[in-house]
């Protein structure tokens, strides 16, 4: 990936972030934008989520995301100046629930094997 591609992700990251948590306060409190990839063309974009808190939520949040794509879009035109705004779609990212359930297994496994008797 090139470098203009990684500002581009980052700058989309950091205004998404911002619109979501200033215009969906109520409803997007425990969002996280963890990363953004756009295509080559910056043409479409998918802005990955997580959520802190109930991981169970997620596809009901990425429904109301999904709602507000175009306002989060007319939003990056009036604040970012590049050729093609990317249209943005979320996606729910469930790695951070799964690497703290595998964090918590190796928890699990370390003190088993720390009360068990050695031979």
């Amino acid at each position: 990936m090139s470098n203009r591609n990684l500002r581009v992700n980052e700058l989309l990251q950091r205004e998404i972030s911002q619109f979501v948590h200033r215009k969906l306060q109520s409803e997007a409190v425990r969002v996280t934008i963890s990363s953004v990839e756009t295509t080559n063309d910056y043409k479409s974009a998918v802005a990955y989520f997580s959520l802190i808190g109930a991981p169970d939520d997620g596809p009901a949040m990425e429904a109301l995301l999904n709602s507000h794509a175009q306002e989060v879009n007319q939003e990056l035109r009036r604040v970012i100046t590049l050729r093609n705004i990317p249209r943005i779609t979320f996606q729910f990212d469930a790695s951070m629930e799964r690497a703290t359930r595998v964090l918590r297994l190796l928890d699990e496994i370390e003190s088993e094997q720390k009360n068990r008797p050695q031979p």
